[in-house]
This record gives structure tokens, sequence and C-alpha cells, in this order.
């Protein structure tokens, strides 16, 4: 009887297939990866630009108006845009501030939103 060693060309061309959709499964997955990073990092730096913005409030001690404020903020070398709306509540001593982070002016979604309540000083 004769022995055959090797692989039949079936079995390459299964093996070359497996290993094509791994590597490009692979490829696909170090691409999401980096978005994420990405969209996590400008998302970590428009939640700073939205604490420094209450916290500056709560520092100073002061009692925000009633309306809308607007700023800009230089953050790891980039623009961030934020605006400030203050507004009432049932109690007489709380104030609601719902402070947008955009990275963009014209961005159509904030980056980064914050809900925060302060107490009259």
């Amino acid at each position: 009887m004769n022995k055959q060693r090797g692989l039949t060309l079936i079995e390459v061309m299964v093996s070359v297939a497996i290993l094509a959709f791994a590597l490009s499964a692979l490829v696909r997955m170090t691409g999401e990866s980096t978005n994420t990073l990405s969209y996590l990092e400008k998302k970590t730096y428009a939640q700073w630009v939205a604490i420094n913005q209450l916290n500056e409030i709560e520092s100073e001690s002061r009692w925000p108006n009633v309306g809308r404020n607007q700023g800009q903020e230089n953050m790891a070398g980039l623009v961030w845009y934020w605006e400030m709306k203050v507004s009432n509540t049932e109690s007489n001593d709380l104030r609601r501030l719902d402070i947008n982070v955009k990275q963009n002016k014209q961005d159509e979604h904030p980056a980064y939103k914050l809900t925060a309540f302060t107490h009259r000083p």
C-alpha cells in the first residue's frame, strides 16, 4: 500500500479560507476598537468641560440666574462649546442646571449632557 503524504488542494483551500475569515474579523475588530477609543476620549473631555462649569458656580458660591449662558473652553488642545440652561424647581432654594457640551458649535447633538442641582448659598 502506498501512503500519501501532505495535504490535498481542497484541504489547503479550506485552511486558507478559514485564515482569511479570521484575519478579516481581526482587522474589523481593531478598527472598531479604535473608533470606540476615540469616542470615549471625546466624551471624557466633554464631561470635564461640563463639570468645570458646574464647579465654577459651586466654588464661587453664587446663585445662578434663570436663563441660558453660553461659552467656550479649551480642553486637550480643542475648543469645546458649552451651553447652560438654568431653571427654577418646585423648591425656591433649588435650581436645575442643564449643561450641554459640543465639540463644534453647529453639531446637532451634544457630546455630553449634564444635569445638576444647586442650592441657594
